[in-house]
């Protein structure tokens, strides 16, 4: 029952809402990965998924996507070529963060990272369903943009024949891997000095830093 209450209150966010507030991340991340998705907005080479009701994909290359979610840029990466050869690495919770699990539910997998940035915001990682979503917020929105970030890392659907094709012509094996998403912020220092470059001077500028550099 208490499952079925939070499913309730993730979908009631997804229609513009914050009853998810008062809810554990541990439960937000299990509903938010329980949710069947049939409903297909975004559509790319090899994969498509969901995005919710009044968030908007500004900017996208090649598997890397830029979406606004109440004025909140959330940087999504897809890994296709670790998709394609189910590359697994385990990942070890981190009492140092202020959240830091693992994720595992059926056969997917992944992990939710959430340190203390700069300007008492947070900075969030969550990788699942082979690709990863990055984004830095206030604490009172951080359930938020867990539920957010999960629901749309949760209605991925990849396409084996496409994938497999694209594979077969060297497509996607001879392009260069600019994001690893296995890795946490930890080592991705690059990541976080163009976001907060980027964040300096958003007052005054309305141009996304180039995800090509994010290294």
């Amino acid at each position: 029952m208490r499952k079925g209450i939070i499913l309730f209150g993730c979908i009631v966010l997804l229609c513009g809402c914050s009853n998810v507030n008062k809810a554990s991340l541990d439960d937000l991340l299990i509903a938010a990965s329980s949710t069947e998705y049939t409903l297909f907005n975004t559509y790319r080479s090899g994969y498509k998924y969901y995005l919710p009701t009044g968030s908007n994909l500004v900017e996208n290359s090649e598997y890397n996507d830029i979406i606004t979610i109440n004025n909140t840029k959330y940087y999504m990466y897809v890994d296709v070529i670790s998709y394609i050869n189910k590359t697994v690495k385990e990942y070890e919770s981190d009492s140092n963060f202020y959240y830091s699990k693992k994720i595992n539910i059926g056969e997917k997998f992944g992990f939710l990272q959430i340190k203390k940035f700069e300007n008492e915001k947070y900075f969030i990682e969550i990788m699942y369903n082979y690709a990863k979503i990055e984004v830095i917020v206030e604490k009172k929105n951080i359930n938020e943009a867990v539920t957010y970030s999960m629901s749309i890392l949760s209605s991925i659907i990849y396409n084996d024949t496409i994938l497999g094709s694209l594979m077969g012509d060297n497509i996607l094996s001879t392009n260069e891997v600019i994001y690893n998403i296995f890795e946490t912020a930890s080592t991705e220092s690059n990541y976080l000095q163009i976001l907060e470059k980027y964040e300096e001077n958003s007052e005054n500028s309305s141009d996304i830093p180039d995800t090509d550099l994010i290294q």
